[in-house]
């Protein structure tokens, strides 16, 4: 169920960023109890893709250009400590560089093979999220993982609703051995550098291709939709769906 619904909003289709999930009429729509749609939007929620608003239901965030950067910089720290303690410590096993490699295998096997764009990114989406959450947990720092975890869910959102080219998907799976390899070497440097350059820190700059929505404007709809009915979005049909 979560996995259902994270796919609408991640592509932006039944729910765009605005929009609200209501418990009840999500339930009717698919013919299902409460009790699935329930705790799919508590995993949901828990990742920042939604907030829930007590009695009206739960809206789904946007991300405006600057909430992006600000996310890609607590990454940007939080990695880079990773990737410290990992090197310092000699965490990777040669095991753990197989894994990496094979996960890296994937990604361009993604990226480069044949499919329709959706299909891809939430592919890609997957494995990459496998990969980076493989690099932190190695690094035995739980807390740190645990901020981790939101924000890579959030900057993914992010990511697949402002693709412009199913190319830059290549691109970014090629980043991914950089790392691998420069973690191999212990150059903590090119790390930095690189992910400095990613494929992330590149597209959320691309400003002007971005809607001004934001966390700011979700607080704003939020207030909008305590006040009554001016303001309110209501949820997109479910009907038709599989």
């Amino acid at each position: 169920m979560a996995d259902f619904l994270r796919k609408d909003i991640l592509l932006s289709r039944t729910y765009p960023a605005g929009s609200f999930i209501r418990e009840e009429e999500l339930a009717r729509e698919l013919s299902i109890s409460r009790a699935p749609v329930r705790e799919a939007l508590k995993e949901l929620e828990g990742q920042g893709l939604i907030r829930s608003i007590p009695r009206k239901g739960a809206v789904v965030l946007g991300f405006s250009p600057d909430d992006a950067e600000e996310l890609y910089d607590i990454r940007f720290a939080l990695e880079t400590r990773i990737f410290e303690t990992l090197v310092e410590r000699d965490l990777l096993t040669e095991g753990d560089y197989d894994r990496l490699y094979g996960l890296y295998s994937e990604l361009l096997s993604v990226a480069s093979g044949e499919g329709g764009k959706d299909d891809k990114v939430l592919a890609f989406s997957r494995i990459d999220l496998e990969f980076h959450l493989f690099i932190a947990e190695r690094s035995g720092k739980p807390w740190t993982i645990r901020i981790l975890r939101g924000v890579y869910f959030q900057l993914h959102q992010a990511m697949l609703r402002h693709l412009e080219d199913e190319d830059e998907l290549v691109s970014s799976a090629k980043a991914h051995l950089k790392i691998i390899e420069a973690l191999k070497k212990g150059d903590l440097e090119s790390i930095r550098e690189n992910r400095h350059y990613s494929y992330f820190s590149r597209r959320v700059r691309k400003k002007e291709n971005w809607p001004r929505s934001g966390i700011a404007n979700n607080t704003e709809t939020e207030h909008q939709e305590k006040g009554g009915e001016e303001g309110r979005i209501s949820l997109p049909s479910m009907k038709g769906k599989e």
